[in-house]
């Protein structure tokens, strides 16, 4: 008989950690037969299932991987019907890791206590084990004669029984990573009661390491010595077994990427276990079929709501086209930077946004000769931030006659003001202008734009090129490949390129079609903007109803009055938040600008109607690339930048920022969540508070012939910070009322904010992947004609930021110092930071929340970290930076899945996730951090997506009609964990806001009437 795939059921205890569990089991062996195949199905809500389903799990499934998750195995709250899963279920094999080890322990009888040197969180040990669970010689090791003879609950005989070699392929004193607080307690070393039902078979010592260096890989320290023999503490089981039921369990993570291989062995260790096991039953109950491979059905690489992608749309057409125009910078003339541009067309408008690699300007100047461009091009996949991130910059605005505005406003907002808001143009027929309209839709804003992009058929699968010269190498435009003639006329024509390729020859074609042809990014319009962080509610409650659980908290509509005050409640209105920042907010831009930092080139891209009966679209599409490619070639360009302010002034400008939360208070946050921590219910906490300030900023002067607009003030403030702080994400954002007026912008149910972002973190991009060799007919949601299309896939990045310290500049020692000085001191505080036990834990344990993040959507098994814990160095900071990737399948799932898999990220929130945020929630007392710690960017309309993390971001608000009193808000934190001090972390906080704070005040002592030079310089003893 054909042997079934081995079907696994594990609980999802919402650790953040659990799917990457599951990711490491569905690749148990790697081979194609239905015999080598792991199916991995998550059970979410077995913490909130019946009892009868605790007792019936064996006619289901071949065996129960019990995930780690916060709190405590006595604590009935945390576990659900999970202990009675392992009561009831002698004979199904179990594997419990970190609170699925405990409650092992708990229900067989040992006691489960704190840990007896504190917890442990992100840090490598070495473990030793009994050898019997190791490599045995004999080919029969498999059967354990050490089972009692009666074979109580097992269904076999002692001697024949089946056992699992868990460490089977692994040295004694391989590493693990650790993540717990408590632990199961048995006496010592080697303790073997046999009156207990449960033996420990593997220990470590309590101590992380005398050594300082302990989370640093053994490659680049040396061997470890630690021997069972010279343990200096007592003996901690790292993992234990049933002696007679096939139940283990392992207190580490077996998933973390610093357990590395060890984790992978030890899964497929008890995979292989049960196969044999099955085997040797020949178990006929399965939920699948016999012989079929199973599914994945928790959205693991094909996400269950997208169910709208599975739909055979070959005959559909797509709601939108794309054109493309390339303006060459080709040495004859001189180009604008994205400076001048965004200053001179789009500053003035209400509604825009520019997305701003600001280091890449810096390259274009610091960088101007041809080797050192070409090697920025060379390092584009990783490398120094300029090279890697910052060589596009985007830009636009509301403008287009496709455009929208969407703003949503959460359930942190009072009920009066909830909602998603569409705000377009429309015609107002005959002679009148345009009009705007408001549509309100009731969805949140992540559904409405999986709603418009997938179900209304807003993906592209092509863009078309539009050159207006007879350059184009026609030779090489043929039926073959992928470009095609779409349009010709005397004055220009369109060539059609498909976004997917379907192998390398098709893409070296279209490199050799000539240069106006090569479109070298992945944006092709879309919607930009940002989520702030509240849109977590939305995320989480939808993770909790896919994977099974309860589901949202919070019903929709209703809000949660806990932190609330009793005016709050009575009045109905939240003063959590600021009424006129949304929780989210995007433009559909229709039209918009690239700029390409490497080849000095611009690019126009507009999106018009995919509708042939209508060509006016294409027709005013057209003059609008040409007039503003005439705009642009007419400005000129730039040979230096603008200076830098003095670094010294002469007199003190400080804005007085007011912290939400005291630092007296914040101490006891730190305290709070070292007692969390201590507790068992996070591993790391994200505390973080907003400094506001109340400034004034003069009018920018209007020009003879332009009336300036308020909201025009904040985009001098950027300018400012986009010198003072280059980053690769850079961003600015303006959401005002279209119709002008200050009085009704700040006082109607609409956006009223600016975002000035100098952000250094990637939160996710999904990029095309390079084209595949196999083709496929076409069953995906981005409609395409009758062409038959290669598969669709992509690369999802995130590259999280832990671990921060301020560089040395030379001037806090009152003398002057040798610029190689200078430079050594700089230097050995980024070996300080590369080495430091504990920044190294934070970026551990978020790389691997963010790993298991990705498992939720991306293919089973394509999750890696290309780079690990490596530093880079920006204006003011260095950071810790990793690098976590995987590969999405394009035809089952698209950018809006992964937002809902990975938001909110988790650098800003800590692990688990989930509890932790709710943690977070009580700690900051429900305060909205509104645009901060969310993310901002752009989702393309061919399914790329770029987003960054906001931070180092001051958020600007106008207080009154008049525009000249605004809140500036600064948004800061740091994370907390078992190793954090409470001065330390105050300090670091305040560090990763200074820039912000002192570019505030700088940009305020300018603007004053009388002009007077202030020393830059912020006191942040005022931060009391």
């Amino acid at each position: 008989m054909t042997i079934r795939p081995v079907e696994v059921v594990m609980n999802d205890a919402h650790a953040s950690y659990g799917d990457f569990v599951a990711h490491l089991a569905g690749r148990r062996r790697g081979g194609s037969a239905p015999n080598d195949a792991v199916g991995v199905v998550s059970a979410g809500g077995i913490a909130y299932a019946t009892a009868h389903a605790a007792s019936t799990l064996a006619e289901h499934y071949d065996c129960v991987i019990l995930s780690p998750g916060p709190g405590r195995p006595d604590h009935p709250a945390d576990m659900g019907i999970v202990l009675d899963v392992i009561r009831n279920n002698p004979r199904v094999p179990i594997l419990g890791v970190c609170l699925g080890h405990q409650a092992l322990g708990h229900v067989y009888g040992k006691r489960v206590k704190l840990a007896p040197r504190g917890p442990v969180h992100g840090l490598l040990s070495p473990v030793f084990y009994n050898e019997g669970h190791g490599d045995d010689d004999d080919d029969d090791g498999d059967r354990d004669s050490s089972f009692r003879e009666d074979g109580k609950g097992s269904g076999m005989q002692g001697a024949d029984r089946v056992t699992c070699r868990l460490f089977r392929g692994l040295p004694q004193e391989f590493n693990v990573v650790r993540y717990h607080s408590l632990v199961v307690d048995f006496d010592d070393y080697g303790d073997d009661d046999d009156e207990s039902d449960v033996e420990p078979i593997a220990w470590c010592t309590s101590l992380v390491g005398d050594n300082a260096d302990a989370t640093i890989p053994a490659d680049e320290r040396g061997r470890r010595t630690n021997r069972t023999d010279d343990l200096s503490g007592h003996a901690i089981c790292m993992a234990l077994r049933h002696r007679t039921y096939p139940h283990y369990g392992v207190q580490f993570h077996p998933e973390s990427i610093g357990t590395g291989y060890a984790g992978y062995r030890i899964l497929r260790n008890f995979c292989d276990f049960v196969h044999d096991n099955k085997t040797s039953n020949q178990s006929p109950s399965s939920h699948l079929n016999e012989g079929n491979e199973s599914n994945d059905d928790t959205g693991r690489g094909a996400n269950n709501t997208s169910q709208t992608m599975h739909d055979d749309r070959s005959n559909i057409q797509p709601k939108y086209r794309v054109i493309i125009h390339k303006v060459d910078n080709d040495g004859d003339r001189s180009l604008p930077l994205p400076r001048k541009v965004f200053e001179e067309i789009y500053s003035s408008r209400p509604n825009s946004f520019w997305l701003d690699s600001s280091t890449g300007e810096r390259a274009h100047f610091n960088n101007n000769t041809n080797a050192n461009m070409h090697a920025m091009s060379d390092n584009t996949d990783e490398g120094c931030p300029i090279a890697s991130n910052s060589r596009f910059s985007i830009m636009g605005s509301n403008d287009g006659p496709l455009s929208r505005k969407i703003e949503f406003f959460g359930r942190e907002h009072d009920v009066e003001r909830r909602g998603l808001r569409v705000i377009s143009k429309k015609s107002g027929g005959g002679e009148e202008e345009e009009m705007v309209g408001m549509e309100l839709i009731d969805l949140d804003i992540l559904s409405y734009l999986r709603r418009v992009l997938a179900d209304e058929r807003e993906f592209v699968d092509h863009a078309e090129i539009i050159a207006f010269d007879e350059n184009v190498n026609n030779d090489m435009i043929s039926d073959d490949n992928n470009i095609d003639v779409t349009m010709a006329d005397q004055e220009y024509s369109l060539y059609r390129i498909d976004e997917f390729a379907k192998d390398k020859q098709e893409e070296e074609a279209l490199a050799g079609a000539g240069s106006e042809l090569v479109v070298p990014f992945d944006y092709r319009g879309g919607y930009v903007g940002y989520l702030g962080y509240e849109v977590r509610h939305e995320t989480q409650c939808r993770i909790l109803e896919r994977e099974g659980g309860a589901g949202c908290v919070i019903a929709s509509g209703d809000l949660d009055t806990s932190s609330l005050t009793a005016d709050e409640v009575t009045s109905g209105t939240c003063t959590k938040t600021h009424a006129n920042i949304p929780t989210a907010s995007f433009l559909f831009a229709d039209r918009s600008l690239l700029y390409d930092h490497l080849t000095g080139d611009w690019y126009m891209i507009g999106i018009t109607e995919n509708n042939v009966t209508n060509s006016d679209h294409v027709v005013d599409t057209i003059s609008w690339i040409r007039t503003l490619k005439s705009n642009i070639t007419s400005m000129g360009g730039e040979q230096k930048m603008e200076s830098m302010p003095t670094k010294e002034r002469s007199e003190t400008a400080e804005v007085s920022f007011v912290p939400k939360r005291s630092k007296a208070q914040y101490h006891n946050d730190i305290s709070r969540s070292h007692q969390e921590i201590r507790n068992g219910e996070s591993y790391e906490l994200c505390v973080t508070n907003q400094l506001e300030a109340e400034i004034r900023f003069p009018e920018k002067q209007s020009s003879p012939h332009k009336e300036t607009k308020y909201h025009e003030s904040p985009f001098e403030l950027y300018k400012l910070l986009r010198q003072r702080n280059p980053a690769p994400f850079s961003a600015f954002m303006n959401f005002y009322n279209d119709e002008g007026s200050r009085s009704q912008s700040w006082t109607k149910n609409t956006a009223a904010v600016s975002i000035c972002c100098s952000s250094p973190e990637r939160f996710l991009s999904v990029k095309k992947a390079l084209p595949s060799t196999t083709s496929f007919s076409n069953k995906g949601a981005f409609g395409s004609g009758e062409r038959q299309l290669p598969r669709r896939q992509f690369v999802v990045e995130s590259k999280p930021i832990k671990g921060t310290a301020a560089r040395y500049d030379g001037t806090t020692g009152g003398y002057a110092e040798s610029n190689e000085h200078v430079r050594w001191v700089d230097s050995q505080i980024a070996v300080e930071l590369s080495e430091s036990v504990k920044d190294r834990a934070e970026n551990l344990m978020i790389v691997d929340l963010i790993r298991s993040d990705l498992g939720r959507v991306c293919q089973v098994g394509s999750v890696h970290v290309p780079k690990l814990m490596q530093i880079e160095s920006y204006a003011t900071v260095h950071q810790m930076v990793s690098t976590v990737r995987g590969t999405l399948d394009g035809d089952n799932a698209h950018a809006i899945d992964v937002i809902e898999a990975c938001f909110p990220g988790g650098s800003m929130t800590g692990a688990p996730k989930q509890r932790t945020m709710e943690i977070l929630d009580e700690i900051e007392r429900g305060v909205s951090r509104g645009p901060y710690s969310g993310c901002l960017g752009y989702i393309s309309l061919n399914g790329c997506m770029d987003m960054n993390i906001v931070i180092r971001s001051a958020i600007l608000t106008p207080l009154d009609s008049t525009g000249d009193l605004w809140k500036a808000s600064v948004g800061c934190g740091g994370a907390i964990t078992a190793l954090s001090d409470s001065d330390d972390e105050y300090e670091e906080m305040l560090l990763k806001s200074r820039i912000v704070r002192r570019t505030i005040s700088d940009w305020v002592a300018r603007t004053t009437a009388e002009r007077i030079q202030h020393r830059r310089h912020v006191d942040d003893s005022s931060m009391i």
